[in-house]
């Protein structure tokens, strides 16, 4: 089985160091749960260059990015004792660097690291699994042979589960789905 496995709102919490660096260069407090759409920085009169460069600017200080779990690295090895773990991640080139190192730091293992441009779709690489907190992913999803296991986030709860769409609270929550078998294909 081959597993892809997004980084930012899956591995690593990157709303956090943007909520974080939105409050230092503006003094306004976004609070998390008040993210409830994919594409929020309409609502603080951003552009998508503008959000574009915080993401940028967020992973320029990768040290200060947490996982989204305590338990990271053993997460992402449970999931690779049920198939090849890939990181599959789209996301500003200028963070790819960062983004490995962080990975590193958290000893994230994984077979390989696909990146995938932004105006491309994680849809053009085939997996088996897709662990994602994207919206538009669902959005797009086929019909058939392959799973999106949707890794809860306030910007995704409006994303509706199916016959191959699952929410997930946890990567442990995903590999016990895996191990189950309710993500064969």
């Amino acid at each position: 089985m081959r597993i892809a496995v997004d980084v930012d709102g899956v591995l690593a919490d990157l709303a956090g160091m943007i909520i974080k660096i939105y409050k230092e260069e503006t003094g306004v407090e976004i609070p998390r749960e008040s993210i409830t759409e994919w594409e929020f920085w309409h609502r603080l009169s951003m552009t998508r260059q503008q959000f574009m460069g915080l993401i940028v600017k967020s992973w320029s200080r990768w040290r200060e990015i947490t996982p989204t779990e305590d338990d990271i690295a053993e997460d992402v090895m449970n999931l690779a004792r049920h198939g090849v773990v890939d990181v599959l991640t789209q996301r500003p080139a200028e963070t790819i660097n960062p983004v490995k190192l962080w990975l590193k730091h958290h000893d994230v293992v994984y077979r390989s690291f696909t990146w995938v441009p932004l105006r491309s779709s994680k849809l053009n690489f085939v997996y088996d699994v897709y662990i994602d907190d994207s919206p538009r992913l669902a959005d797009q999803f086929p019909l058939k042979n392959r799973i999106l296991m949707v890794y809860d986030q306030p910007w995704n709860r409006n994303v509706q589960p199916r016959n191959n769409i699952v929410r997930v609270s946890s990567l442990d929550e995903a590999a016990k789905i895996i191990e189950a078998g309710a993500a064969s294909v």
